[in-house]
């Protein structure tokens, strides 16, 4: 079996993947401000009703909603991709120990975000979403935090994804050689 393969396809899924999430988040935050500036002519009947500021409550509510649903399902995706890595990592031949241990890095991190950050942010979300901006809000306040640490979290997920691909390619690239090598002696050198 090709366990290096199937690892690159994991890493190369878990990476895309998250890629895609942060893209997804980021833009349903900016849509909120996207539409309250340019709404749809179909729109606009019903938005005139609604104050500006309580109509910007809503929709950002309705966005975090939408990223709490994402990042949830995310996670354990991620889990799973996770585990499909680090299997294929121990079985593979010649596998090496830092490769593992840098999945395995990978798979705490997501294990904190979905366990310890996750239900957290889902608990202080409704809450601090129906704050007022200039109101002082600690719920809001140790919110921000917390996502802060979540996105930090995904950025060193990523880095120790680019560290793991590099070492597959690494790994496969002297893979290749040794087995061309092994090939020109068999053949007698030429």
């Amino acid at each position: 079996m090709h366990f290096p393969r199937l690892a690159a396809l994991a890493l190369g899924a878990w990476l895309g993947g998250t890629l895609l999430v942060l893209l997804f988040s980021s833009q349903n935050v900016r849509l909120v401000n996207d539409l309250i500036r340019a709404p749809v002519k179909e729109a606009v009947d019903h938005m005139v009703k609604i104050q500006e500021s309580e109509l910007r409550l809503i929709l950002n509510y309705h966005a975090s909603e939408g990223n709490r649903w994402l990042r949830s399902n995310w996670e354990l995706a991620e889990l799973g991709l996770g585990v499909v890595l680090l299997l294929t990592l121990f079985f593979a031949p010649g596998g090496k120990r830092y490769l593992i241990i840098v999945s395995l890095l990978m798979i705490f991190a997501v294990v904190f975000q979905h366990w310890f950050l996750s239900p957290e942010i889902d608990r202080l979300s409704p809450a601090a979403g129906f704050d007022q901006p200039e109101a002082v809000s600690v719920a809001r306040d140790r919110l921000r935090s917390l996502e802060s640490g979540y996105w930090t979290s995904q950025a060193l997920t990523l880095v120790l994804g680019l560290l793991l691909a590099a070492g597959l390619a690494k790994r496969s690239r002297r893979h290749r050689q040794d087995r061309h090598e092994k090939e020109t002696e068999s053949s007698g050198g030429f």
